[in-house]
């Protein structure tokens, strides 16, 4: 607990010292106060402070009071003691001025940022407050199913979900994750896999990143739609691709523009980022019939297939086979951000390929996190939320219309 490592950094009572008690108190707690500690959270509770120091609670009290008088801390009432935001302002100004120049060391650092310097996706701390964010992994807040992903994460606790949440599980996915994503999320998109042929990430973005590292090597011709991602252009050109960016028209990306030699095309078919077109199924098999004459790949990025108003979206490129395809899709677009978890299906090779390059970047996702999906998976949350995020959808285009 953090409160209690800088108690006893801090305050070292010295019961022979001629300084009373509380001023001592008092003296380390304002040196940790003006260090920038407990800056976002409460201060310890008069109780919890005097047992931790061994002392009365009217000396914490004093103490406290004393703070309180030159205006470093607050109170709450049923809530508890808090810094002066003042104060926290202050420490801010003070950690700028004692920064220094970069150090020699510093500058060997390698250059981060992504060649050719594209566009970025900027957003600020403020976004989700707009009635329509129009951000990705950003869903109305009203609308997370919060009783449902509740219980499932209580259920990631109890009997042998347990163990599976707790432990370390060196790598291995959850095996009811992966067996609810392939007999329950997938089932409706027609795609065939096996647990050989999926891996967890964490995010789409994640999963543009173990793919580039994979198959992207300097000078690796790949295609883009345009417009389109720009997230993963930053994440090719970043590994060293050499990117051409194909137009699109009201079909989706235009084939007769790919390029001959191209060994990597990236599309989000089923609806295209950020134009919304979807993406007809003579067109699909077509891009795949063209992936296989050019002896390419195809990144089918099907990040919100569920987001419709009506009937069904076209069976996604992966259900016509794996053997030129690679598939990602995810949950936060339906979960927000409490749920970071995507993944990727592919040929076994692949996949296998990839726990490899993952193993020794993050080693596993959360147990506890993967576990909860399952259930909210298995209970039929999952199911809902479609359900009710569609109709929030069509709500609100209906308005939009009005």
């Amino acid at each position: 607990m953090v409160s209690v490592e800088v108690i006893a950094r801090y305050i070292q009572i010295n019961r022979s010292s001629s300084t009373p008690l509380f001023i001592q108190t008092k003296i380390g707690l304002e040196k940790a106060i003006s260090d920038g500690h407990f800056q976002s959270m409460k201060l310890p509770s008069t109780r919890h402070l005097a047992d931790q120091l061994n002392v009365s609670l009217n000396t914490v009290l004093m103490a406290y009071e004393e703070l309180e008088a030159q205006g470093m801390i607050y109170s709450k009432p049923r809530s508890g003691r808090y810094i002066n935001p003042e104060i926290s302002l202050e420490h801010s100004f003070n950690q700028v001025a004692f920064q220094t120049e970069p150090q020699e060391w510093m500058r060997r650092a390698k250059n981060t940022s992504t060649p050719g310097k594209p566009i970025e996706i900027k957003r600020s701390s403020d976004d989700s407050e707009f009635p329509f964010p129009f951000i990705t992994a950003s869903i109305p807040k009203e609308s997370f199913p919060y009783a449902s992903w509740i219980k499932a994460s209580r259920e990631a606790f109890m009997a042998k979900s347990k163990q599976f949440s707790l432990y370390d599980n060196f790598g291995v996915d959850d095996p009811s994750l992966i067996e609810a994503i392939l007999n329950e999320v997938n089932t409706s998109r027609g795609i065939e896999a096996t647990p050989d042929n999926i891996i967890l990430t964490v995010g789409t973005q994640h999963a543009l990143y173990l793919i580039s590292e994979l198959l992207i090597q300097k000078g690796t011709p790949v295609v883009v739609e345009d417009p389109g991602y720009p997230d993963a252009r930053h994440t090719f050109l970043r590994a060293g691709a050499s990117l051409t960016a194909v137009p699109i028209d009201e079909g989706g990306i235009t084939l007769e523009k790919i390029p001959t030699g191209t060994e990597i095309i990236y599309t989000t078919p089923s609806h295209q980022l950020p134009s919304n077109i979807s993406m007809s199924t003579p067109r699909k098999t077509g891009l795949l019939q063209l992936a296989k004459q050019l002896g390419s790949c195809i990144i089918e990025d099907d990040y919100d297939t569920e987001m419709r108003f009506i009937g069904r979206s076209s069976p996604p490129i992966a259900s016509q086979g794996l053997d030129n395809v690679i598939y990602i899709s995810g949950f936060s677009k339906q979960l927000g951000a409490v749920c970071r978890i995507a993944y990727i299906i592919a040929h076994k090779e692949i996949i296998s390929s990839l726990r490899d390059i993952r193993r020794y970047q993050l080693r596993s996702l959360s147990g506890h996190e993967q576990r909860t999906l399952a259930h909210f998976i298995q209970n039929g949350g999952y199911e809902q939320q479609i359900r009710n995020l569609r109709r929030i959808a069509k709500k609100d285009g209906s308005l939009a219309k009005n």
